[in-house]
C-alpha cells in the first residue's frame, strides 16, 4: 500500500497539467483527453461509495508507461454518463 501511494503521489506531482476530475466529464471526453495528451492523471471516487478519492494515471498506449511496466490493464472508472468507463493503466505482470 505504501509503495502504491508513493507512486501515485509521484505521478500526480510529475503530471499536474494533464489532471482532471472524472465526475465532470463524460466517458468519451475522458478517452479523448487521454488520446490527445497521451496520458492524464484522473481523480475519481473510490468504488466502495465512500468519500475517498483515487488518483491514477491513465494512458493511451504502452509507450506512455515507465519502463518498469510491461502491459496495460483496463480499469473502469465512474464518469458523468456511466459508472464504468474503460480506461488503460500501466501494469506489471511480474
Amino acid at each position: 500500500m505504501r509503495k502504491s501511494l508513493v507512486v501515485i503521489v509521484g505521478v500526480v506531482l510529475l503530471f499536474p497539467n494533464n489532471s482532471t476530475w472524472a465526475a465532470g466529464q463524460s466517458c468519451q471526453q475522458i478517452q479523448a483527453a487521454i488520446r490527445e495528451h497521451g496520458s492524464i492523471i484522473l481523480r475519481y471516487p473510490s468504488g466502495n461509495g465512500g468519500p475517498i478519492q483515487r488518483y491514477d494515471q491513465f494512458v493511451a498506449n504502452l509507450n506512455e508507461c515507465p519502463a518498469a511496466f510491461n502491459t496495460l490493464k483496463i480499469r473502469h472508472v465512474p464518469a458523468l454518463d456511466t459508472d464504468a468507463c474503460p480506461l488503460h493503466i500501466c501494469w506489471n505482470n511480474d
